[in-house]
């Protein structure tokens, strides 16, 4: 889950109550550490905004990435009633956020390869940084008029501009650390498509600055404006920096939920992607897994039936009676409050 955030200068809460909190405190307040580390959770990447190079209609001052093991955690944290009483704090203290769904791409880069010493290293003054670029890209590249150049995706655009500069970037030492694709939108801005979010290791700001002054580069620049639609691009220096490195050799346990032989833990956006399985397992926005209704020992391997949840808990629920879950994830929905039957 990716977050972009830019607080109040001071905190303000909605009942009114007076308090002299500024937006980070406000905001500390909420902070659900234990929340995320009860069902697995938790940040892999945080880290102030340094500088923001691109992107003007906001400016943000923190980037997180937070790892969940699968939606259906997720929607047991967010359905915790001690959790949302948390959430008068982040509204306090968070002028505007953006939170997308997104699933870390596998790393095609060996860690075999011996790169040359960089040509401008880090240094006391002039430490390594984390460049983030988060992009949305034209559905096809839009060229002016007249240019030499296909029919081409957003997307293809934008790996030729990379291509550009990839001589230059190599001999500088700057490296690829990470991408993201974007699976949805959950929250503050669903008005735009994102697409992806890249996290690029930069060696230096000098090295950052003779990667921007390299020739080979801008001749290829006019395929980057051809590619974004819009994008954010922030100079971070990461607090925590634990992204897996995403390779197909990686042993962690699987990210989404497993699919039964009648589709249920199949990744949905609406109920429309469930047609023959049941209904869509989601708070409204974003990725969730295509589930049903369900009884005692129906749902399949991997899944347990939740029934019969308190009255109180209900309306907060992301689904309606009853609903197969992911097993490993149950036991927060069968804790009270919530007290759903789980089997």
């Amino acid at each position: 889950m990716l977050n972009l955030i830019r607080y109040r200068e001071f905190a303000e809460y909605r009942d009114g109550r007076e308090t002299n909190l500024t937006g980070r405190e406000a905001n500390a307040l909420y902070s659900p550490i234990e929340f995320l580390g009860a069902i697995g959770a938790g940040p892999v990447f945080l880290s102030p905004v340094a500088e923001q190079v691109d992107g003007t209609d906001f400016t943000w001052e923190e980037f997180i990435l937070v790892e969940y093991p699968c939606p259906a955690g997720f929607f047991a944290m967010i359905t915790n009633p001690e959790f949302q009483a948390r959430l008068v704090h982040k509204d306090a203290g968070v002028e505007k956020t953006i939170v997308m769904v997104t699933h870390l791409r596998p790393s095609a880069q060996s860690t075999d390869i011996q790169l040359p010493p960089p040509t401008h290293p880090p240094t006391v003054d002039d430490p390594a940084f984390e460049l983030v670029h988060v992009m949305d890209f034209h559905e096809v590249a839009q060229y002016e008029e007249g240019a030499a150049e296909p029919e081409r995706t957003g997307a293809q655009a934008w790996a030729e501009f990379q291509a550009g500069g990839n001589a230059t970037a190599t001999a500088i030492g700057v490296r690829l650390s990470a991408i993201f694709d974007v699976q949805g939108v959950l929250t503050g801005d669903l008005e735009r498509s994102w697409d992806q979010a890249w996290l690029v290791y930069m060696p230096s700001m000098a090295g950052y600055q003779a990667l921007l002054a390299d020739p080979a580069r801008n001749a290829a620049s006019y395929h980057r404006e051809a590619a974004l639609s819009d994008n954010y691009s922030l100079v971070t220096h990461p607090v925590i920096n634990n992204i897996p490195t995403g390779s197909d050799d990686d042993q962690d346990p699987p990210l989404l939920p497993p699919i039964t032989d009648a589709g249920v833990g199949t990744l949905c956006n609406s109920d429309a992607d469930c047609v023959g399985i049941g209904f869509c397992l989601n708070t409204g926005s974003g990725p969730g897994i295509c589930s049903r209704m369900c009884g005692s020992g129906e749902c399949g391997d991997g899944y347990v039936c939740c029934h019969s949840c308190s009255e109180l808990a209900a309306p907060l629920l992301p689904f309606t009676e009853s609903a197969c879950m992911v097993e490993a994830f149950a036991g927060q929905l069968s804790n009270p409050p919530v007290s759903c039957s789980c089997e």
